[in-house]
């Protein structure tokens, strides 16, 4: 249950950053568990947490912002990005979307 609310708090604040910054898109992302080592048969993997669990990320074509939440939905700060295309292939890589803005409807 804390993880539902933890994500319905990002996509709120997913939600509201759109409307008052309104950046060309915004996608909020879960950041995946880091696979540390695998060993032994049947292999036994080890995977470290991440301190960031939450990520919203808001493109402006020429620059990127990247605000960070803990695993509970408390903000951890942001930082801007100058090369946004270098950025979002490594975050797609270790992340997985749950929300995006505008939402692509069908007609």
């Amino acid at each position: 249950m804390e993880n539902r609310k933890a994500v319905n708090k990002v996509v709120s604040f997913a939600k509201k950053c759109f409307k008052q910054t309104r950046p060309k898109f915004l996608e909020v992302r879960r950041v995946k568990d880091e696979r540390i080592t695998e060993f032994g048969y049947p292999p036994v993997v080890l995977r470290s947490k991440a301190i960031v669990k939450y990520l919203v990320y808001a493109d402006y074509t020429d620059q990127l912002r990247v605000y960070f939440f803990s695993n509970s939905g408390q903000s951890l700060g942001a930082k801007n990005y100058d090369k946004p295309n270098d950025i979002k292939i490594e975050i797609a890589k270790k992340s997985n979307l749950i929300a995006k803005f505008p939402r692509n409807r069908r007609p």
